[in-house]
């Protein structure tokens, strides 16, 4: 069967394996299907240069044509990556920040600081504003539906474009990563902070959305997220292990876990692999 596939079809069938095999080694089935490290290297190589557009160039396009946009026509000025909007005693401010680990193989990750200052209380010049208003402030996934862990983009508190997935590079068309950006603040974002017209109107909303942290979906949605990264370097009773002391820690029961599973699917794709069956395992690690 081997002498009927290309090199290419015997490489991604090793990586096929490489997942399935997780956490422990597929190299054993290198020899079997005749191919090397250099040949994998290559294909991930041909697979990089064939990217529609670099991760950067994308995050650069949203920016562009969807967050300056929206946020212009919700009142707020354009400072490089801060935008404000100015009350009569305050501002709102959004400030978008960059991982600085950004890279072919982690992707492109940034976030909103949302915030808002009193005129007089500003420190340093207001574009440095969010700096100093860290300790009282919201990001983009406190707005939206179980705080943003649905979205296909979630990488802990940041927005996340491509990088690698299932040992290879991933390219999304940018036209999906834009809609789904133009949905988050044009349906959730800017419309909430449209109604907040004073520091005190924030901190109200600040209050509000923190709340949600403490909801159970959100807690069984980290749990599941956790799971998702934690899935491929761990062994089946290690998982148990570990993944019975988390739900202790945050008081999850067998039946939240049960009752949410089918939310995996949703982490799942957002994670480095999305080709690993973290659902099965997790299930799995319930059984007393």
């Amino acid at each position: 069967m081997v002498m009927n596939m290309t090199k290419e079809e015997r490489v991604l069938r090793y990586l096929e394996l490489a997942i399935e095999h997780l956490p422990y080694s597929a190299s054993r089935y290198m020899k079997e299907l005749d191919i090397t490290d250099a040949d994998i290297e290559a294909l991930r190589r041909e697979r990089e240069s064939a990217l529609s557009m670099k991760a950067t160039e994308k995050r650069d396009l949203v920016v562009k044509q969807v967050i300056k946009p929206l946020l212009k026509q919700y009142g707020f000025s354009t400072g490089g990556t801060d935008w404000r909007r100015q009350t009569e005693d305050a501002y709102i401010i959004i400030h978008m920040m960059n991982s600085q680990f950004n890279s072919i193989y982690t992707g492109v990750g940034f976030r909103f600081h949302i915030s808002a200052v009193k005129k007089e209380a500003v420190k340093d010049k207001l574009s440095n504003q969010w700096i100093y208003n860290q300790d009282r402030e919201l990001k983009q996934f406190d707005f939206l539906p179980y705080c943003g862990m649905l979205s296909p983009y979630y990488a802990g508190d940041m927005y996340r474009i491509d990088g690698y997935k299932n040992y290879l590079p991933s390219d999304t068309p940018v036209e999906d990563i834009c809609r789904q950006i133009k949905e988050d603040f044009g349906e959730y974002i800017l419309p909430e902070l449209s109604r907040v017209s004073s520091c005190e109107d924030f901190m109200e909303l600040r209050e509000q959305k923190l709340k949600r942290n403490e909801e159970k979906e959100i807690y069984v949605l980290r749990y599941f997220h956790v799971a998702q990264m934690e899935a491929p370097a761990l062994t089946e009773d290690a998982a148990k292990v570990k993944w019975a002391e988390r739900r202790k820690d945050w008081n999850l029961s067998k039946e939240d876990i049960l009752s949410h599973i089918d939310l995996m699917d949703a982490c799942r794709e957002s994670s480095d692999f999305p080709a690993f069956d973290t659902k099965a395992l997790v299930i799995k690690a319930l059984e007393d």
